[in-house]
């Protein structure tokens, strides 16, 4: 299997504005991007003659001959039923639109596209949705983007931009939680993407125990095992844990001291106190405890 992506595609939120997605695909286009489609998420609003207008004027745009090679769908935000919603201010219309998105995202990845996400048009929650679908399975090829735009270009509501117009792509950096492909791992057969975002939170959570459990039980010696759990499990202070292990405090004050040290070196961070190892290994002791319960 190639490394390249077969195609490229362009998923955006669209708005009251068409512009938002018109001026997102020739700035990709003027960047390079050869785009073979283009897939745009938005509410269904007859009453809502600027969200309904902006939904035509992109319509009729997808036709002009500078598109000729892009292939464009129109995907509403739809109740389970199939009733379109109007807007996503409530919760069903909100997961509704996570939904939508992270189908799409999948639908591409499943087909080894390169994808771009624009999430400038439309509601902040659905921002906040696709930047959230954006970490979930994205590779390091993907791209987020926000539009901004502002002068002549914003007020004269032209759907393509000019020389000189004030408008560019902006790139949201996006903390991806996998290294590897997500959609090449577990996510291939999930289509829910809040049974995804629960895969991928165990999957993590499997990962930091490991992590922790590894340290705790090879690099440090038995005794530094014994502080470092009454300090993690019990949060005492040195003079408490040096009084339920009956040692000096002095002794204890040394083995956290090698305890923040090695744990330093193992996670590559910077510094390591108390609070800092307590947050790094409160999940294996947790679940050490809950085994011990039963």
């Amino acid at each position: 299997m190639s490394d390249l992506p077969k195609s490229t595609t362009l998923i955006a939120t669209l708005g009251t504005e068409p512009q938002v997605v018109t001026a997102t695909i020739d700035l990709l286009l003027q960047q390079g991007e050869s785009l073979q489609s283009v897939a745009v998420v938005h509410t269904v609003a007859p009453h809502n003659q600027p969200i309904y207008n902006a939904v035509l004027a992109l319509q009729e745009a997808c036709r002009e001959q500078n598109y000729a090679a892009i292939c464009f769908t129109f995907h509403p935000i739809t109740a389970p039923n199939g009733q379109p919603y109007e807007d996503v201010e409530t919760e069903p219309a909100s997961r509704a639109a996570f939904t939508l998105l992270y189908r799409l995202v999948r639908e591409a990845k499943l087909k080894q596209q390169k994808v771009h996400l624009c999430i400038a048009g439309g509601r902040k929650v659905t921002s906040i949705f696709g930047m959230a679908v954006a970490q979930l399975l994205f590779d390091e090829q993907d791209r987020l983007w926000h539009l901004y735009s502002g002068g002549d270009f914003l007020t004269s509501k032209r759907l393509h931009p000019k020389a000189g117009d004030e408008v560019h792509l902006l790139r949201i950096p996006v903390a991806l939680w996998s290294s590897v492909s997500p959609i090449l791992l577990d996510l291939a057969q999930v289509d829910d993407p809040f049974e995804a975002y629960e895969r991928q939170r165990l999957t993590k959570l499997r990962v930091e125990f490991q992590r922790a459990k590894e340290f705790v039980e090879r690099e440090l010696t038995v005794s530094e095992r014994q502080v470092v759990a009454l300090l993690v499990q019990e949060m005492l202070s040195d003079e408490e844990i040096a009084q339920r292990l009956c040692k000096s405090k002095r002794t204890i004050e040394q083995q956290l001291r090698a305890a923040y040290r090695k744990a330093r070196f193992y996670y590559e961070v910077g510094e390591v106190g108390r609070v800092h190892l307590i947050s790094l290994l409160k999940i294996y002791y947790s679940l050490q405890e809950m085994e011990e319960r039963g």
